[in-house]
C-alpha cells in the first residue's frame, strides 16, 4: 500500500464500556458495538469538525459504593469529562450539540435488581447532563428492547445507528451547534469555566 492510500484508510476506533473518545482526525470513526442499556452519548462540534462519544454504563458515579472507575462509564461524569478532553480541540460548550443512542430495556434483569430500568435511568442522565452543560440535542434513536451499535464519522461528522438486524439509520444532525438555556441552580453546579487564555494558544499535540 503506497503513502497517500494508507494516510486515507479509515482508522475504527472502538469505544468499549465505560470508555470514550475525541478526534478531530477524518480517518477516525468512532464506533460502539453491542449497546443494551447502555447509552451512547455523543458530542459534534460542527463548525470545528469534532467528535466526542462516551459509552455511558449506568447514570450516576455513586452506584460504584465509592470503587474506582472511569469518568466515561457514568452519565454524570462522562459528559464533563468528554467537555474537558474536548478543550485540547479548542471545542467550547457551546460548540457543539448532543446526540444519543442506546438505554434499551434488556430483559435480564428482575424489577427488585438495582439495574431494573437503568436503560431510561441512563438516557435521562445523560439528557439532564447535557441540558446542565446547556448543550442541545439534535436528534435520539433510544429505549425500546433491540441492541443498537453506533458508528460516527469524523470526516463528515455523520452519525449511523443499527438496531438489532436492522439497516444502518443516520441520525440527523446540525450545521450548528445547538444550546439550551441553563437555569441558575443548573449554572451553579456546571464545571468551572475554561480559562480565556486557552482559545489563545496552540491545541494540545499528542506525543507518540
Amino acid at each position: 500500500m503506497n503513502g497517500a492510500a494508507a494516510s486515507s484508510a479509515v482508522n475504527l476506533i472502538p469505544v468499549r464500556m465505560g470508555e470514550m473518545a475525541v478526534s478531530r482526525d477524518k480517518r477516525d470513526v468512532l464506533s460502539v458495538v453491542g449497546l443494551g442499556s447502555c447509552v451512547a452519548v455523543l458530542l459534534v462540534a460542527p463548525k470545528k469538525g469534532a467528535i466526542a462519544l462516551a459509552h455511558v454504563v449506568l447514570p450516576e458515579a455513586r452506584m460504584t459504593g465509592g470503587r474506582d472507575a472511569p469518568p466515561g462509564k457514568f452519565a454524570d461524569t462522562a459528559i464533563p469529562a468528554m467537555l474537558y478532553a474536548m478543550r485540547s480541540l479548542r471545542v467550547k460548550p457551546e460548540d457543539v450539540y448532543g446526540m444519543l443512542a442506546g438505554g434499551a430495556t434488556m430483559f435480564g434483569h428482575s424489577q427488585s435488581s438495582k439495574l431494573a430500568g437503568v436503560g431510561n435511568r441512563n438516557i435521562q442522565a445523560a439528557r439532564e447532563q447535557l441540558t446542565r452543560h446547556g448543550i442541545g440535542i439534535s436528534s435520539e434513536d433510544v429505549g425500546g428492547i433491540s441492541g443498537r451499535s453506533v458508528h460516527a464519522s469524523v470526516a463528515d461528522l455523520e452519525v449511523f445507528v443499527r438496531s438489532g438486524a436492522g439497516e444502518p439509520v443516520k441520525l440527523k444532525g446540525s450545521k450548528v451547534p445547538i444550546s439550551v438555556k441553563v437555569s441558575e441552580l443548573e449554572a451553579d453546579l456546571s464545571q468551572e469555566p475554561f480559562p480565556d487564555d486557552i482559545w489563545n494558544s496552540d491545541p494540545v499535540q499528542n506525543t507518540p
